[in-house]
């Protein structure tokens, strides 16, 4: 009897995502399933942990229309028992996939609508039509699926009124890759951020830190991962040595997924600086529930989906009585490190 077939397809996402290829192939792959993922990678066509994986080059502008088309066409080529759509710009291409008779899902990995109001690139007076127009696709055809996977509640909320059947698959880290090192282990990091860097982040991460050297002196950073743009770069740049923190605050190249762990076993708190925006109110970031699993402290905005999960834990009070909107959780026993308060 031969295997279960499924294909993950994504024109815009790297073939080796995290949550795509990492949690969700690799799941499919130990479950027996022969699975193929389509998805940006510098090629060539290869196999890996047992996932076969097809490139797609990088695209930007136009070139993205066609980049779908490609995705479509390879798509296609599988014949799979199950197509797996990671894009939301390929949702119109699911009903042409369903129409062969295969089963089609939609893993809506953001709160799209919602993500279009911090898109840089959209001019800011076409932010609210693009975000309605995100949902309407979305109204249009989730229901029409077969299953659509959410990374969160409150997005898998929205999506179900809709008429979409959803499923919630949080992005849950894999106890084997991430656990807290032995007691004692050296942690040289006062503070660790790692993932996407749009500017928001980088100058909420830039005000935490001179905050922080003022109770703090001589705290370490490590920022990891890619500014979205020279521009953000350039302004976390200058705020950083604007507050005096060039010596304290570090700023790293992205590292491979499978390094992840043991860059967390290095830090003593880890941090989540989100902006109270839409899109923050629901979904959840995934580096939360890694600093979790890896017995690092988090310190996180508050908002619904992070107090949620860190109900009960400590909230920062202000010497007026205030609080300055974090929660802080102690993930272990008194040799992780909190800072004062």
């Amino acid at each position: 009897m031969s295997r279960p077939r499924a294909c993950i397809v994504s024109a815009v996402r790297p073939a080796r995502d995290v949550r795509t290829f990492h949690k969700e192939a690799r799941s499919l792959a130990a479950a027996g399933w022969d699975v193929t993922v389509i998805g940006r990678d510098p090629g060539p066509p290869a196999t890996v942990d047992g996932i076969h994986i097809v490139p797609l080059p990088r695209a930007s502008g136009a070139g993205r229309v066609v980049q779908q088309l490609r995705a479509f066409r390879l798509a296609l080529a599988v014949r799979p028992d199950v197509y797996h759509i990671a894009d939301l710009e390929l949702l119109p291409l699911a009903l042409f996939l369903r129409r062969g008779r295969r089963s089609v899902v939609y893993d809506c990995i953001e709160d799209y609508p919602a993500y279009m109001e911090l898109k840089p690139w959209i001019p800011r007076a076409l932010r609210p039509g693009a975000r309605l127009s995100v949902a309407a696709l979305e109204r249009l055809i989730t229901p029409h699926l077969d299953a659509v996977f959410t990374a969160d509640l409150g997005t898998a909320e929205r999506l179900r009124r809709y008429g979409a059947r959803v499923e919630v698959l949080h992005n849950f880290p894999r106890r084997e890759e991430f656990g807290p090192p032995p007691p004692g282990s050296f942690r040289g990091d006062h503070v660790l951020y790692h993932g996407s860097l749009p500017e928001y982040h980088l100058l909420a991460m830039a005000d935490i830190a001179g905050a922080l050297a003022r109770r703090q002196p001589g705290a370490l950073w490590r920022i990891v991962g890619e500014p979205d743009s020279p521009r953000a770069r350039a302004a976390f740049e200058e705020a950083i040595d604007h507050r005096g923190l060039r010596a304290s605050v570090r700023l790293h190249p992205r590292v491979p997924f499978g390094e992840v762990p043991t860059l967390l076993k290095g830090a003593r708190t880890g941090v989540v600086p989100l902006p109270d925006v839409p899109k923050f109110r629901t979904n959840v970031p995934m580096k939360l529930f890694e600093y979790m699993a890896a017995g690092v402290p988090a310190v996180a905005s508050d908002l619904p989906p992070t107090r949620a999960l860190l109900n009960g834990c400590h909230q920062i009070r202000t010497r007026d009585g205030g609080t300055d909107g974090l929660h802080v959780l102690y993930n272990g026993p008194d040799q992780y490190y909190k800072f004062p308060v």
